[in-house]
């Protein structure tokens, strides 16, 4: 009898040790499987990068800074004076005002790019549409050859300038003159105007190109480029003086090259 009891106490300890081992057996294969999903799925994971929404078809997107960018056929709107012609070339670059009133009388004021020609005007403005322009962190230099209607208003010209029509100019030190429906400013020979570092939006058709820090975002993704020359197409640019540097914000509907 008392070997039968002592069998059947091995026995309920013998089972009872199993059962202990299974668990532990358990535990450890859970925390083992959890340790390799953890591993496989951190091995899995891929940093995924917002790039927005895409562009139209061949529209492409760029932003970034920029060391300088060159427009063509910019419409800026007018520029407000007071401004200052500048020849490129000294007297190789002139200008003429056409069709200015003086003194109540309708005549030409003739400047020759010997030095530059300072304009003032109150409410007055020059009309820049179609230009080409340089920016970098000096400044946009707009060229201004070709014919620029001036706002009706009021104006003096603060340079040595020949007054009225062939040999009946006479030379002036400084005039001051009105502009109405009819005056423009005709340039040639390489006339720019250089304005100091503001924010500018510009629309075209026209060329642009650009070096800097950027990044191109095109219907597939978003690469980076140290430059780009676009078009002929539309364009919308925005370029935007923060902290010493330029802010690029450029919307591009057409052929692109990047560099």
């Amino acid at each position: 009898m008392q070997r039968v009891i002592a069998y059947f106490v091995a026995l309920v300890v013998s089972v009872a040790a199993v059962a202990v081992g299974i668990r532990v057996v358990a535990s450890n294969t859970s925390t083992f499987d959890r340790f390799k999903a953890g591993s496989a799925g951190a091995s899995a994971t891929t940093t995924t990068v917002d790039l927005g929404p895409a562009p139209a078809p061949d529209q492409v997107f760029v932003k970034g800074t920029i060391d300088k960018l060159t427009a063509e056929g910019a419409q800026p709107g007018a520029l407000a004076a007071p401004f200052t012609l500048t020849a490129v070339e000294r007297g190789v670059g002139k200008a003429t005002i056409e069709n200015a009133l003086v003194e109540g009388k309708r005549t030409s004021i003739a400047w020759g790019g010997g030095t530059p020609l300072p304009i003032t005007g109150d409410g007055g403005s020059i009309d820049l549409g179609g230009s080409k322009v340089d920016i970098d962190p000096t400044g946009a230099t707009w060229t201004v050859d070709g014919a620029r209607a001036l706002k009706p208003g009021t104006y003096r010209v603060g340079a040595a300038v020949a007054v009225g029509v062939g040999g009946l100019a006479t030379p002036r030190d400084a005039v001051a003159f009105t502009a109405d429906a009819r005056t423009t400013v005709s340039a040639r020979g390489g006339v720019v105007i250089k304005v100091a570092p503001a924010r500018l939006a510009l629309t075209g058709p026209g060329k642009v190109s650009a070096t800097g820090q950027l990044q191109v975002r095109d219907q597939k993704a978003r690469t980076p480029a140290g430059g780009f020359q676009f078009g002929e197409g539309p364009y919308t640019v925005t370029v935007n003086p923060v902290a010493g540097k330029l802010e690029l914000d450029a919307v591009l509907q057409g052929p692109l090259k990047r560099s």
